[in-house]
């Protein structure tokens, strides 16, 4: 398995892990894949890839505000569950923030989504039970 940095022509295949991952996306928005090229070429924005066989089998996108990393979507293919690929990302993804200084890594994860939940306390990641997020968003996709 190879772990590398996606390119713009990826995207098409990261959105398609994305959908088979179970995860949603917002294709006329945020996840349009015009977006997520443009996306690519800002600094404090990438997007790992485990790659089998010329096949994208995973992906994390991974964000940064200078002090503060972020984990973002990480997902495996279904039929790739279970065999070591999200902790392989995961390591990638805070590898590739401790080398530019960022201490701090942060996620995001739905109440009821437990396996994801369990993933990253197995990772050492510690719950918040005292925050509560808030967003505003420009669209309904954004």
């Amino acid at each position: 398995m190879k772990i590398r940095k996606a390119t713009s022509e990826d995207i098409l295949e990261v959105l398609e892990v994305w959908k088979s991952s179970g995860l949603s996306i917002r294709p006329k928005g945020r996840d349009k894949p015009d977006s997520l090229v443009e996306q690519l070429t800002q600094p404090n924005l990438w997007i790992i890839v485990a790659e089998e066989e010329s096949v994208i089998v995973g992906v994390v996108l991974v964000t940064h505000d200078t002090r503060k990393g972020w984990i973002n979507r990480l997902a495996v293919r279904s039929t790739k569950m279970k065999q070591g690929i999200a902790t392989k990302l995961l390591k990638a993804a805070e590898e590739s923030l401790y080398n530019i200084g960022i201490e701090v890594i942060a996620l995001l994860i739905s109440e009821d989504n437990l396996p994801s939940r369990l993933f990253f306390e197995k990772e050492n990641y510690q719950y918040h039970k005292e925050i509560t997020y808030y967003s505003k968003r420009i669209s309904p996709d954004s």
